[in-house]
């Protein structure tokens, strides 16, 4: 087990969860892997050797990832209404900052740079319609097409 200040980590190959978020972690990794491009990015995720990811839980509908400090921020009971009506699970939401975590670093800032009208940026673009409207199809969940919606508290990482 890690400790990072006064918080117990446990190690994940290059991913560091907070002890206190592991059964979270573990039912949003699971659920997720049922998506082979999800399982793919959670892989990459754990076995990055250039890198060390951190993940920081907060109760705030926090999702996102800090490419500065190689940290994902998750809020594990926060799901997310589309602006269509449909909705999806706080695991959805963790599998998209993964996805950003695990792209080039030099990819992931030269498209956060450039604007795109309904996704706010082409790095958010290219995660809403690659990686998560696959995990969002596969997994019955609904899918976004744009990056706004409204988030709502819910009991689980998943939805039932």
């Amino acid at each position: 087990m890690l400790a990072l200040g006064s918080i117990p980590y446990r190690r994940h190959g290059s991913l560091a969860v907070p002890r206190s978020a592991e059964r979270d972690y573990q039912i949003a990794k699971r659920y997720l892997s049922r998506d082979p491009i999800e399982r793919a990015l959670f892989k990459r995720l754990e076995h990055a050797h250039e890198r060390t990811f951190r993940l920081a839980i907060n109760d705030r509908n926090d999702d996102s990832f800090d490419p500065a400090t190689d940290t994902i921020a998750w809020d594990p009971h926060s799901a997310l209404r589309t602006t269509r009506g449909g909705t999806q699970s706080p695991a959805l939401g963790l599998g998209h900052e993964v996805d950003h975590a695990v792209e080039s670093p030099h990819l992931e800032a030269r498209l956060s740079e450039r604007v795109s009208l309904r996704y706010d940026t082409q790095e958010e673009r290219r995660v809403i319609t690659g990686s998560e409207r696959h995990a969002a199809e596969t997994l019955g969940e609904s899918v976004r097409a744009d990056h706004d919606g409204r988030c709502y508290r819910v009991a689980s990482p998943v939805l039932r």
